[in-house]
């Protein structure tokens, strides 16, 4: 389980860098601070996919949950950036797949 709860982070971790790079070829491109935010990556990937999940979510939350849920807390947890979102997730997995510190060394008093 700790293994798998690794590779995850990993996958993360390295879709972070991934972000990081294609952010700072933005910046470097256009001399100018931009970053992609992670709504912007979700309609992209559903474009390509020719998937519709980032609409038939938006749909779901307005018509079966509550409906100003959707502006104040979704819109602002897609407008983060990529990376940002990337990073938290990372290091979450990786914090829970983590193998526990044991004691290595004993005081000289426990002896």
């Amino acid at each position: 389980m700790k293994i798998f709860l690794r590779l995850i982070g990993s996958t993360f971790l390295a879709l972070m860098l991934i972000f990081i790079i294609m952010d700072g070829a933005k910046i470097l491109s256009t001399n100018s601070f931009v970053f992609t935010p992670l709504g912007q990556v979700w309609f992209e990937i559903d474009q390509a996919l020719g998937t519709l999940t980032l609409n038939t979510l938006q749909a779901i939350v307005q018509r079966y949950l509550l409906p100003f849920l959707w502006d104040p807390i979704f819109v602002t947890f897609l407008a983060v950036p990529a990376w940002a979102l990337s990073l938290i997730l990372g290091a979450f997995f990786l914090f829970l797949g983590r193998t526990r510190v044991r004691e290595r060394y004993k005081h000289i008093d426990d002896l």
